[in-house]
């Protein structure tokens, strides 16, 4: 497989892992972001994935694509519909269509677990209404494609708004650690850093024209990971409940990579087994 790789959003939460783990495979990488990537070993081309001249200029000499650009945050897409929809979906076939055109060998998705269900309301919808115009842009022109649905990632540089970081920050401050809803609630938890490495082999052959789920092995109650993260960081929280804010995208977890290996043809071993990464987290103190 060639090695010159753009990836949208690279200079994002996940969108960075897969940099670095691009870089250290040897790929050269270009960055098409609205903001700088966090390494200065790449190219960077500042811009938008819903400018198309932007976007066929960036395709010059690129043969693979790793679409990670997005509007991700769940708890603000209910303020801004129509950006969503533009960015997630508009966006996304802006890409393929130029990607048809300059005829790209591997068109990579960041998809999401939310695509299994219908939580997560118009985040959801653009994900899964992205994933089946990316397969109608394989059945019409041959575009080849891998969709990887990532789970719940976290650890280094992210943006501090999901539940790991805001409970370790705070309970290395010894405030209490406050849980919408009943604490039942599961997710699939990854380390970003497993993340990273396992979308490159999103590349193998055997990965051509299907979606791939990253997931771990056990899905994690909420209260049982405040409760880990009081006792990794030795803190004097206590866990408070929010009953009155239930948050509306909560989801039940996919089953099992395990049981979903077939379909996922990928070999998925994460490195880091969830008290592992937040240990690990912890210790860097990135939050």
């Amino acid at each position: 497989m060639s090695k010159n790789v753009l990836i949208t959003g690279g200079s994002g939460f996940i969108g960075s892992h897969v940099v670095d783990a691009l870089v250290k495979k040897k790929y050269k990488v270009t960055v098409l972001d609205l903001n700088s990537p966090k390494r200065k070993d790449v190219k960077f081309i500042k811009g938008s994935i819903l400018d198309k001249s932007k976007i066929r200029s960036s395709l010059k000499n690129i043969n693979i694509i790793f679409h990670l650009a997005a509007v991700s945050d769940i708890t603000k897409v209910k303020k801004i519909p129509l950006k969503t929809i533009e960015t997630n979906v508009l966006g996304t076939t802006f890409l393929l269509e130029c990607a048809r055109k300059e005829k790209i060998k591997r068109f990579i998705y960041a998809g999401s677990v939310y695509s299994y269900g219908s939580a997560g309301n118009l985040y959801t919808t653009s994900k899964t209404t992205s994933e089946l115009i990316i397969k109608n842009y394989n059945l019409i022109y041959g575009q080849k494609y891998t969709i990887l649905r990532y789970a719940t990632a976290y650890g280094p540089k992210n943006r501090n708004v999901d539940a790991v970081s805001i409970f370790v920050k705070r309970a290395l401050k010894n405030l209490n650690l406050v849980i919408h809803g009943n604490g039942k609630q599961r997710r699939n938890y990854i380390y970003v850093e497993d993340l990273g490495n396992q979308s490159v082999k999103a590349l193998e052959k055997g990965a051509t024209n299907k979606i791939i789920t990253l997931v771990p092995k056990k899905s994690t109650k909420i209260i049982d990971l405040a409760k880990i993260i009081i006792k990794l960081t030795k803190s004097k929280s206590k866990i408070i409940f929010n009953n009155r804010k239930k948050r509306l995208d909560d989801f039940e977890p996919i089953p099992s990579y395990e049981s979903n290996y077939a379909k996922n043809l990928l070999i998925w071993r994460p490195k880091h087994s969830l008290k592992k990464g937040l240990k690990k987290y912890i210790k860097l103190k990135d939050f």
